[in-house]
């Protein structure tokens, strides 16, 4: 009898443990497979859930070992953070407009993250007040209708957040045949920038960690540009020891797309040349064309990377470092371009929970 009892409790173990490694085994699929998408951080998050529920079900059958003190401990910490994320998120929000309008200006691109803050501590405190207010159905329509869209867009974010961040991260004893660097505005049409610096140096010093590669420098010339932007890019890289005949400079470009574009009709040429002169490095030119490193700031990258999944480049990308306040409000920029480029596919989802929430508000 008290076996039949304990049963069921082994077997919700088990199935737990089953489940994230299931779950970490999809995860990984996805990380080798394909990390350049939404879908990555989507099993990323269903494993950790997988994780919190085996160390639940551990802290209940087993309250005196050491794994349930650590599920103890995770799990305020997971508590913590969900009960003061609001808090956090809105701090941060003001901190980066306040040094954005500080040092920036205070143009609209600069006041991505300012007009975030006040939408999300107007739909946390002033928006519900008002419904309050006004107990009316439309009222309570539109607020329903506004809370599915905060979530799902607040849902969205997450994962593009955290997407970003997993395809920052190295892929150890892997060797890049060519390096990209994406290129940015310049100093009074001429000059390059410290935002355009830092990607140029991250470049650099990937490049020098990669003894074969070939070092492609991308940006067209701007309307309010003296010279392209790879031009000042190849004069900063040779100030700083690049050799010139490692190094190729792609002019054309005026947006993301155009820098892949562009990057990799050289990378073809480039190994077509070499083929022709030496016809026994067929096989390698098909690797090397597949082991291309895409480099800009760390919040741009992952748009980068779902722009050459679509062109159909396989590549992987490194971030370099940008400041705090910068990162925010630029991230902000970059997750607003992500929605427009799937706009359609957003835009139908929004349209099919208005008339699902309607008809409910109808009951």
């Amino acid at each position: 009898m008290l076996f039949a009892l304990q049963l069921p409790k082994f077997f919700l173990t088990y199935f737990a443990v089953a489940l994230l490694l299931f779950n970490a085994f999809l995860f990984l699929y996805q990380y080798i497979r394909e990390r350049r998408g939404l879908k990555l951080a989507f099993t990323f998050i269903v494993m950790l859930f997988s994780l919190m529920l085996l160390l639940a079900i551990i802290f209940v059958r087993f309250p005196a070992s050491f794994f349930s003190k650590i599920s103890l401990i995770l799990g305020i910490i997971v508590i913590v953070s969900l009960l003061f994320f609001p808090v956090f998120l809105i701090i941060g929000l003001f901190f980066s407009a306040i040094q954005m309008i500080r040092k920036e200006g205070h143009r609209l691109p600069q006041l991505l993250s300012l007009g975030l803050g006040i939408l999300y501590l107007a739909y946390l405190i002033i928006w519900p007040l008002l419904s309050n207010a006004f107990d009316n159905f439309f009222l309570r329509f539109i607020y329903s209708y506004l809370s599915f869209c905060f979530v799902f867009f607040a849902g969205i974010f997450a994962l593009y957040t955290i997407s970003s961040l997993l395809n920052l991260i190295k892929r150890r004893h892997k060797q890049y045949k060519y390096i990209v660097v994406l290129g940015s505005g310049l100093k009074d049409g001429i000059e390059v920038t410290p935002l355009l610096a830092s990607r140029v140096n991250k470049g650099i010093d990937l490049f020098r960690k990669n003894p074969d590669s070939i070092l492609i420098l991308s940006g067209g010339k701007g309307s309010d540009e003296k010279l392209a932007e790879a031009e000042a890019m190849y004069s900063f890289a040779l100030d700083r020891g690049v050799p010139k005949e490692r190094m190729i400079i792609e002019n054309r470009s005026s947006t993301t797309r155009e820098n892949l574009v562009f990057s990799k009709a050289l990378i073809d040429a480039h190994e077509e040349a070499l083929l022709s002169a030496d016809p026994s490095l067929q096989e390698a030119g098909k690797k090397n064309k597949s082991n291309i490193l895409v480099v800009s700031n760390s919040y741009h990258i992952l748009r980068a990377l779902l722009l050459a999944r679509e062109l159909g480049i396989d590549c992987d990308g490194r971030g370099a470092r940008t400041k705090l306040y910068f990162s925010i409000n630029a991230f902000i920029r970059e997750w607003i371009a992500y929605l427009v480029i799937r706009r359609k596919m957003f835009i139908a989802v929004l349209l099919v929970f208005f008339f699902i929430i309607l008809f409910l508000s109808l009951l």
